[in-house]
């Protein structure tokens, strides 16, 4: 624990374990001096459902929004490309103004966690349980609110709950490339199909209806549909389809392959 300390000396990150049950005070408002403050000089990382949300509320194809208002990233270890959100030259989110989030109804789930953080893939990669801890930026004032949350209620408030759900399979295959092959370099194809299954939900829909795929592949028929008319149902079923792919245990089997 020293050693996690000395790391996070002059970081807003506190080394507070906290659990679904741990209670803190927090509220975010327009009447606080800081307010939107937290919305720039900062990294986001978007996952698969934000592109979705964002792309979705500003009538965007995948390729349209990824091209416009993402960077490509490293996730460290797993040599795997994550998407993050493209800042303005200022450094400030493209998406705030004085006034506050302009797609605040569909922002990404790392702005819904704040001002809490989540140790997904650090603890599993430990060998240990998700865990929760509090993000305190010295220019914050929201800490100073009496509103009192615990952090399972702050998730359902912020609708995190739907987010890490529809994300669930995409964030097992971080985990299982992290666990199981991070000495791995991923081939070409490898790389192309994750970008795909991960963020570009249009091409991915081509891929599957437009291509050989559906004559290739055993989908019963409800998935089918329900796939065609959701792109949220859509985007999980890459997910579950990539992560047989890239880990050989295909739940969506090939028909020459069926047992």
């Amino acid at each position: 624990m020293q050693d996690i300390i000395k790391q996070l000396s002059g970081s807003p990150i506190t080394p507070i374990k906290m659990s679904l049950d741990s209670k803190f005070t927090f509220m975010c408002h327009k009447g606080l001096e800081c307010f939107t403050h937290c919305c720039g000089k900062i990294d986001v990382f978007l996952t698969p459902y934000d592109i979705l949300r964002m792309k979705q509320r500003l009538g965007l194809s995948s390729q349209e929004f990824i091209a416009k208002y993402t960077i490509m990233a490293e996730l460290k270890k797993t040599k795997l490309p994550l998407l993050m959100l493209r800042m303005t030259p200022e450094g400030r989110c493209p998406f705030v103004t004085d006034s506050g989030c302009t797609i605040y109804s569909d922002r990404p789930v790392v702005c819904r966690y704040y001002p809490i953080g989540f140790a997904i893939l650090k603890s599993r990669e430990l060998g240990g349980d998700d865990f929760f801890f509090p993000i305190k930026e010295s220019y914050c004032k929201g800490y100073n609110e009496d509103r009192e949350w615990t952090v399972r209620e702050w998730r359902q408030a912020q609708e995190i709950n739907l987010y890490d759900d529809t994300n669930k399979f995409w964030f097992d295959i971080l985990l299982s490339k992290k666990l199981l092959a991070s000495d791995l370099q991923p081939d070409e194809k490898s790389l192309r199909l994750f970008l795909l299954c991960s963020y570009d939900i249009d091409s991915f829909r081509n891929f599957v209806f437009e291509s050989r795929f559906l004559k290739v592949h055993d989908i019963d028929s409800e998935t089918i549909e329900r796939i065609k008319e959701d792109e949220m149902e859509l985007l999980k079923f890459a997910h579950r389809w990539l992560r047989g792919v890239l880990f050989g245990d295909p739940e969506y089997k090939r028909k020459d392959r069926k047992e």
